[in-house]
């Protein structure tokens, strides 16, 4: 048995040499998580499949291994961050626990289990859930949003247990559920239940690190006309002055975000408003009945940016009227999530840089997040919890939330070499 404290950089170069060697092992690890149907779809899940898998993957290692409904721990749906109406029951996180030669430090590596709906099929190329490996690219639902993540800490795991080495902290290792849609529900119960001293959650993207989670969430804005109508034409006009005050609230929080380091060089104070859908009617009915929704980001306080809201409907109301409608208030599609930053000293942090630079010749620069449940790990699971990983952008082609979604595998091999020696230095 090899004691982690035994180990010098020769050690560790020829673990991460066995990553190389063993990497097929990986890919096919991916491959198999792609293949389950994980779909989050909002008011339910698909997620107890993946995470028995996982389960398995866990105990055939010999390690403990917790599948639990986040509902089951008491107390979780009176939180003040648990977010309703998502039928948890069958949507389970699973920890495993690696125990160490010291019960002293505990580190946990996450990563979700839940993928966005892949929409319609015939906008793939390929099946979305084949988990093909072709062009040097593992192709399928959740191959950089979040599978990957999942992939590499279990095969890690089991590159710790083959070869032997304990390690002077336990490890843990959740696949967490209810990410997707704003749910969060899996992060909570993970960090409720499995606090540690230092979390690395494996969702990020482009080998960023995440030192900062900007807040925000996705509301949606209702109006109506003040009387039936034969057509919902009319309702564009209302949609165009929503619009309208969206594009200056974006403006208010671009110069927000844009103050904070962690966000001045990102292109988060860009995307600060989306539109992610816009609707008049409903299949012939409502034809007087118009939303948008849209997902937002700032650094402001819940009861801060209610203020903004609050001022945008009376603003609203007035413009409508002279079209004959009515602002119909907003609804909260999403939780509220919460600006955090990790602790201004990480050692976690500074440690995940230096081996990246030692590793791979990579220069990782902390910055500030989309929306993800990075804060929820921050404020109830570790202080010092950050993000990394080689997601790809929701923009780009195959990238998270898209058709075609993949991952590329010398990226994934890189990005497992990093986690690699970061545990082992840890």
């Amino acid at each position: 048995m090899i004691r982690k404290e035994e180990f010098n950089m020769p050690d560790r170069n020829m673990f991460l040499a066995q990553i190389d060697a063993r990497k097929g092992e990986l890919f096919e690890l991916l491959q198999k998580l792609i293949r389950f149907d994980s779909q989050n779809l909002g008011s339910s899940g698909r997620e107890a499949g993946i995470a028995a898998f996982i389960r398995d993957e866990l105990t055939a290692m010999g390690l403990s291994a917790d599948l639990y409904s986040p509902d089951s721990i008491d107390g979780l749906p009176e939180h003040v961050d648990y977010w309703p109406g998502h039928n948890l029951a069958d949507r389970p996180n699973v920890t495993g626990t690696l125990s160490g030669t010291a019960h002293t430090r505990r580190l946990m590596l996450a990563a979700h289990s839940d993928t966005t709906p892949i929409g319609d099929p015939r906008n793939w190329t390929v099946d979305p859930f084949g988990g093909i490996l072709k062009d040097g690219k593992i192709w399928g639902r959740g191959a950089c949003d979040d599978k990957y993540g999942i992939a590499a800490a279990l095969f890690l795991l089991r590159l710790l247990h083959d070869e032997g080495i304990e390690l002077p902290y336990d490890l843990l290792f959740t696949a967490y559920c209810d990410e997707e849609f704003g749910g969060g529900n899996g992060a909570l119960a993970a960090s409720v239940k499995y606090p540690c001293d230092d979390i690395l959650n494996l969702d990020c993207k482009n080998f960023e690190i995440w030192a900062c989670a900007v807040g925000g969430g996705v509301i949606r804005a209702k109006i109506r006309s003040n009387e039936p109508l034969d057509s919902a034409g009319k309702m564009l006009d209302g949609l165009t002055l929503v619009r309208a005050e969206f594009d200056a609230f974006r403006e208010r929080r671009r110069d927000e975000l844009r103050k904070l380091p962690y966000y001045r060089d990102t292109i988060i104070p860009d995307t600060t408003v989306r539109f992610m859908e816009l609707r008049a009617g409903d299949n012939g009915s409502d034809l007087n009945r118009a939303f948008a929704d849209v997902t937002y980001y700032t650094a402001l306080t819940e009861p801060e940016i209610n203020r903004e809201f609050d001022a945008m409907a009376v603003r609203l109301n007035e413009a409508l009227a002279l079209l004959g409608m009515c602002f119909d208030g907003f609804e909260k599609v999403t939780r509220f999530f919460h600006h955090a930053a990790t602790a201004d000293e990480n050692p976690a942090l500074d440690l995940l840089c230096k081996v990246s630079l030692e590793t791979s010749g990579r220069k990782l620069t902390p910055c500030g997040s989309c929306l993800s449940d990075l804060p929820l790990f921050i404020l109830y699971g570790s202080p010092r919890a950050f993000s990394f990983g080689i997601g790809r952008d929701f923009s780009v082609y195959g990238g998270a939330h898209q058709a075609d979604e993949f991952i590329e595998c010398d990226a994934l091999v890189e990005f497992t070499k990093i986690i690699g020696a970061f545990l082992l230095s840890y």
